[in-house]
């Protein structure tokens, strides 16, 4: 269903109401939520498997249902009274987020007030609550700060997100022109979650909260663009087994099939989707049973797994260009899905998160025992 309407969910610009119903009915909106809210409470193998499926079917639904998982993580580390508010009447309710800091916060008695605009808030016309930043000051030390906040006490600018690739993700611009007033309880600080402090980490039986953001996150990103680079090469597969390339002269078409330059193309693209894939999956599995037995986990195991999921993303993005760099002119009509997965994958991985040259040099910087730049 969600690759029958890849298009139409482009061109509405989100994710619409009717597939998200269907989303909810199969549970797939509970991967990260708490469990005493209804929630699965799954762990980052789970994540990367179920993203892979839903991105081979459309990458902008992929990429709304992860990273709407994502915030529900998120909100986990908020003080279970908050996590009431969220999810106590509604255990359906979706969370989206604009982490970076671009609104104003005004500390004022009982909390803050904030207002501004934050952008790319992926899924942003299904959430109920979003979780917005500011810079605030701790003992005059300028620090990232997030506020959940009820999305009805802000606006979406529904012309904001106007983008070649994940159109159908509906990452829109949030806005507060006038202050809003914010309580304590509602506020946790990047700092919090980073050194595992947040309210929601103290929180005995809340096993969401046991997942480091700043290792994992990426799992959320990388797992539906690696799927839609499947959804490229299955769609690439099925049209060049029955494709005829035409040819100037009379009678000289020939069929695709027999062109070993596409043979060659399906050989490599699926090894490196497979490889990718492969090495994720390693690397998340051991690393999901030591989080659950409450073991330590090194910096050098969660600078690696950094490594892979950039590895993850580099490979998608190369298998995507092989195939569109494989197929026909025809390739690029806004019916095919192959150009619509090449744009989805090429938008995808630009994300911060997924920068790989970062992302190797912060590896190479633990393997040379330097001081480590980067989220890790």
């Amino acid at each position: 269903m969600l690759a029958a309407r890849a298009q139409q969910t482009e061109r509405a610009g989100r994710v619409e109401e009717d597939a998200t119903n269907l989303i909810k009915e199969a549970g797939l909106h509970r991967l990260c939520q708490p469990r005493r809210f209804g929630g699965y409470e799954t762990g980052p193998t789970t994540w990367l498997k179920v993203g892979f499926e839903l991105g081979r079917a459309c990458g902008s639904t992929g990429w709304s249902v992860l990273v709407g998982n994502s915030c529900s993580w998120f909100a986990s580390y908020w003080p279970l009274e908050v996590q009431e508010e969220v999810w106590g009447q509604s255990p359906d309710n979706i969370v989206c987020l604009s982490g970076i800091p671009t609104g104003k916060a005004r500390e004022v008695e009982g909390g803050y007030e904030i207002q501004g605009s934050w952008g790319y808030s992926s899924n942003s016309d299904n959430a109920n609550w979003a979780v917005v930043s500011a810079v605030t000051k701790v003992e005059g030390v300028p620090a990232t700060t997030w506020f959940i906040v009820d999305v009805k006490d802000l606006e979406l600018d529904q012309d904001s997100w106007q983008v070649s690739g994940l159109a159908g993700s509906g990452s829109k611009t949030l806005i507060r022109k006038e202050p809003l007033f914010v309580p304590h309880r509602r506020v946790v600080r990047l700092d919090d979650i980073t050194r595992e402090s947040a309210p929601g980490h103290l929180l005995a039986d809340n096993e969401m909260a046991r997942w480091n953001f700043s290792t994992l996150g990426g799992v959320i990103l990388v797992a539906p663009l690696l799927g839609a680079a499947q959804g490229a090469l299955d769609w690439y597969v099925e049209a060049m087994r029955t494709k005829v390339q035409t040819s100037l002269k009379a009678g000289g078409g020939v069929p695709a099939a027999a062109n070993p330059m596409i043979q060659l193309r399906i050989g490599e693209v699926s090894a490196r989707i497979d490889a990718a894939l492969a090495l994720m999956l390693t690397g998340l599995e051991a690393h999901e049973s030591r989080v659950r037995a409450g073991e330590e986990v090194s910096i050098a195991e969660r600078v690696r797994l950094r490594r892979d999921i950039g590895f993850a993303s580099r490979q998608a993005f190369e298998a995507v260009t092989i195939l569109i760099d494989g197929a026909s002119a025809s390739a690029t009509a806004l019916d095919v899905p192959l150009q619509r997965f090449w744009r989805d994958v090429v938008a995808g991985t630009r994300h911060v998160t997924l920068g790989v040259d970062g992302i190797y040099t912060m590896f190479g910087q633990e393997q040379l025992g330097l001081e480590l730049v980067g989220p890790h």
